[in-house]
């Protein structure tokens, strides 16, 4: 979860909440199940062969999406501590360095209001990287 707000952790919540939360999350999706599932029945008897085929590919690909999902979300703490050197991720711009100053020098001043606001962290040798959350501790400035 990003942030870290001041809430309660899991270990701390009461068993009945997390089974309740469980039980509506696991309710609710046994009912879409069922109505997708009843429309395909009737897009069968139908005869709507195209829209049940198109269907079939909602239903694997809202398969694909939350086991994608799953994986991020078990792996947010790995994913999160993997680093890569500042000059092979300098290396990945859409724009050439000078192209990218250039345009720095051009609107610096106007596209500061309306660019989104990062959290720049500073190390020791002055360089800044960008955290979109600041939810702990820079691991990869840590590391150098």
């Amino acid at each position: 979860m990003a942030g870290g707000g001041g809430g309660r952790s899991l270990e701390e919540t009461p068993t009945w909440a997390v089974a309740v939360v469980c039980f509506v999350l696991v309710a609710i999706s046994i009912v879409i199940e069922h109505i997708i599932h009843l429309i395909g029945k009737w897009l069968k008897r139908k005869h709507k062969k195209a829209l049940y085929e198109a269907l079939e590919k909602l239903k694997s690909e809202l398969m694909l999406l939350g086991f994608l999902s799953l994986l991020l979300t078990v792996g947010q703490g790995p994913i999160s501590k993997i680093c890569i050197s500042e000059s092979l991720g300098a290396t990945w711009h859409p724009c050439s360095r000078s192209e990218e100053a250039k345009l720095n020098e051009d609107g610096e001043e106007e596209e500061e209001e309306n660019r989104r606001k990062l959290l720049a962290v500073s190390n020791d040798q002055g360089s800044f990287r960008r955290v979109l959350a600041a939810g702990g501790t820079d691991v990869c400035a840590a590391k150098a």
